[in-house]
């Protein structure tokens, strides 16, 4: 509980084994921590998650990332009672999996095009006629903004975080 009896917002961190879901969150804590954080520095080596990882960001609001291995794609859904927002970063078809999620219905989506620092990445336009975006979008019934980022350099993790703040922000 956060102060004056209001929850903790939470946030789920879902997507494919490998997908940077760890580095993510620690560069985001680390961005929400240091406002002036200009250097990232060399990113921090991680390990496949087994579980769940818990991640507090102050947006300046306490927000909770919850960040669910992608091992663990077959019991997602007993986490979704008790989210405020989703940053997806998976498959096709996971992605589709939680859109039709009914707990899920009107959660605010952020899907992140993560680890566009590699060569071989794909272009955003590339990306959302493979993903067929325009349609998952007007067949969503919750809202859904695209972004791309590298939790690697550190590409797009502001916006990230100022999607955080709308989204969960002070509810005052």
């Amino acid at each position: 509980m956060a102060a004056a009896g209001k929850p903790v917002p939470t946030c789920l961190l879902l997507g494919a084994a490998g997908g940077g879901k760890s580095l993510l969150a620690r560069r985001l804590r680390q961005l929400s921590v240091e406002e002036a954080a200009a250097e990232l520095g060399e990113p921090p080596a991680t390990q496949p998650t087994v579980g769940t990882n818990l991640t507090d960001l102050r947006l300046p609001r306490r927000v909770t990332v919850r960040e669910l291995g992608g091992c663990m794609g077959p019991i997602w859904p007993s986490y979704y009672g008790e989210c405020s927002a989703l940053l997806v970063s998976s498959s096709c078809i996971q992605l589709l999996s939680v859109l039709s999620a009914a707990q899920l219905a009107s959660v605010p989506v952020l899907v992140l095009f993560n680890k566009i620092d590699l060569p071989c990445y794909m272009s955003r336009v590339e990306m959302k006629s493979l993903f067929r975006m325009q349609d998952i979008i007007s067949w969503a019934t919750q809202p859904i903004t695209i972004l791309e980022t590298s939790a690697r350099d550190g590409t797009g993790l502001a916006d990230v975080l100022q999607w955080l703040r709308a989204t969960l922000g002070d509810p005052r």
